[in-house]
C-alpha cells in the first residue's frame, strides 16, 4: 500500500479513489484510502521524470498537472518501499526537463519548459537526497526543453539538443561538471535535434540516436559524445526515429525502443547497439508501436527492459530471447509521457496522459520477479 506521511511540512500520501480535475499537490489534505491503485496527487501529471537515489528510493520530479499540459508544477515527491513522502519544491516550475543521478548521489534537475507558449528554461538545480533539500546551481547557456541528458564516466553530465523556440531546435551540448557547479560547452551535433535519445555507454561515452530536424521529420543519425569533449559519429539506426527511448542492458548493450518517422507512425521496431562493434543489429519487435517513450523504459536483470507508455499497457523486451510479452497486469489505454522507475525490486509507473491529453492519476507497481523472462508468476498491481 503506497501512503503520504507528514512530518515537518512533508505530505503523506495514500492510494486513493479518483476525484475530478489535477491539482499540484499544494495542500496538506489528506486522501481517504482505496484499493484502486490511484493517487490523486502524487500521479496526476506527465512529463515529469523519476530517478534513482541512494538507499532504493526514487525521486519523481515536476511534470505537467493540469489536462492539456498547459501549465508545469514545482512538486516533489520520494517513492521509498510503500511511503510516498512530499520532499521541498524546485525552485522553478517545469516539465519536459532532464534529470540525472550523479556519481556522489544528488540529482541534477535541468531545463524544460515552465508553461505552455513561455520560453524553455536554462536553469538547473541539484536535489540532495541526505538532507532532502534543493540547490541552485549554474545555468546552461541555452534555455531547452525536451532534450536528453546522460552522465559521463568522468562524473559529469552531457546534455544534448532539444526544443529552445517555436518550431526551432538546436545543434548545441552542454556538459555539466559538479565539481564546479557550472556547464561548460560541448560538442555540436550534426544538425540541430528534438526527440532524440541517450544512454550511457560502458566506455564511458554517450550514445545519442536519432531525433526530429524538423517538424515531422526524423533522423538516423547516432553519434558518441565523449569525456574527452569529442563527438564521433557511429553508423546510423536502421530505422529513421524520434520520440524513441533508450536503455543500457545489463550486458552493456543499448536497446533503442520504437518512436515515429514523422508523428504518425508508430514504431514496433527495436535495435540492440553493441558498443564493441559499434554498430546496430535488429532487436525484437514491439507487440505495439510506441513513441513519446522518454522516462518510460528501465532495463532488467537478464538482458531485458520493462517498457511503458507511448501505446497500450506495458510490455518486457528479452534481448537475449528476441522476443517481446505484453504485461496483463499493466494493460489499459494508451498513456504518453508517463514515467517509469525502480524501487526496492518493483517497476512503478506514474502518471501520463491519454490520447486527449487528458492526465491520469495512476500508480502502478509490480514486482520484477513477476515480469515475463527471469521470473515468477504473474501478480496484479498494487
Amino acid at each position: 500500500m503506497w501512503r503520504r506521511r507528514g512530518a515537518a511540512g512533508l505530505l503523506v500520501l495514500a492510494l486513493s479513489g479518483t476525484a475530478a480535475g489535477c491539482t499540484d499537490a499544494s495542500d496538506d489534505g489528506q486522501d481517504a484510502p482505496d484499493a484502486t491503485g490511484v493517487l490523486a496527487d502524487l500521479a496526476s501529471r506527465a512529463a515529469h521524470t523519476m530517478t534513482p537515489v541512494p538507499g532504493g528510493a526514487v525521486l519523481v520530479a515536476g511534470g505537467c498537472v493540469i489536462d492539456g499540459c498547459g501549465s508545469a508544477t514545482r512538486t516533489a515527491y520520494l517513492l521509498d518501499g510503500g511511503e510516498v513522502t512530499r520532499v521541498p519544491d524546485l525552485a522553478r516550475a517545469r516539465d519536459a526537463h532532464t534529470a540525472v543521478a550523479l556519481a556522489d548521489g544528488r540529482v541534477l534537475v535541468a531545463g524544460g519548459f515552465p508553461a505552455e507558449g513561455e520560453p524553455a528554461l536554462s536553469s538547473a538545480e541539484l536535489f540532495d537526497p541526505a538532507t532532502r533539500t534543493w540547490q541552485t546551481t549554474g545555468a546552461m547557456a541555452t534555455g531547452r526543453g525536451g532534450h536528453v541528458a546522460a552522465l559521463l564516466a568522468d562524473g559529469r553530465v552531457l546534455v544534448a539538443g532539444g526544443w529552445v523556440g517555436p518550431g526551432r531546435f538546436t545543434a548545441s551540448t552542454e556538459i555539466y561538471d559538479p565539481r564546479h557547479g557550472r556547464f561548460e560547452p560541448g560538442p555540436p551535433l550534426p544538425q540541430a535535434l528534438d526527440g532524440l535519445a541517450a544512454a550511457a555507454l560502458p566506455d564511458g561515452c554517450a550514445l545519442l540516436t536519432g531525433g526530429r530536424t524538423r517538424a515531422d521529420v526524423a533522423t538516423r543519425t547516432a553519434v558518441r559524445v565523449c569525456p574527452d569533449g569529442r563527438l564521433h559519429r557511429v553508423p546510423p539506426l536502421d530505422r529513421a526515429r524520434c520520440k524513441h527511448a533508450m536503455v543500457t542492458l545489463d550486458d552493456g548493450r543499448v536497446l533503442v525502443v520504437g518512436g515515429t518517422p514523422d508523428d504518425r507512425r508508430l514504431l514496433v521496431s527495436t535495435e540492440v547497439y553493441d558498443a564493441r562493434t559499434r554498430s546496430f543489429s535488429p532487436g525484437p519487435d514491439l507487440r505495439t508501436g510506441r513513441y513519446k517513450l522518454a522516462g518510460s523504459v528501465v532495463a532488467l536483470p537478464g538482458g531485458r527492459a520493462f517498457v511503458a507508455g507511448g501505446g497500450k499497457g506495458a510490455e518486457v523486451v528479452d534481448v537475449p530471447a528476441h522476443q517481446s510479452t505484453l504485461v496483463d497486469a499493466f494493460s489499459g489505454e494508451p498513456r504518453s509521457f508517463s514515467t517509469v522507475g525502480l524501487t526496492e525490486a518493483r517497476v512503478v509507473l506514474v502518471g501520463g496522459y491519454d490520447e486527449e491529453i487528458r492526465l491520469t492519476r495512476t500508480l502502478r507497481s509490480l514486482p520484477v520477479a513477476a515480469l515475463p523472462g527471469e521470473a515468477g508468476p504473474d501478480q496484479a498491481p498494487e
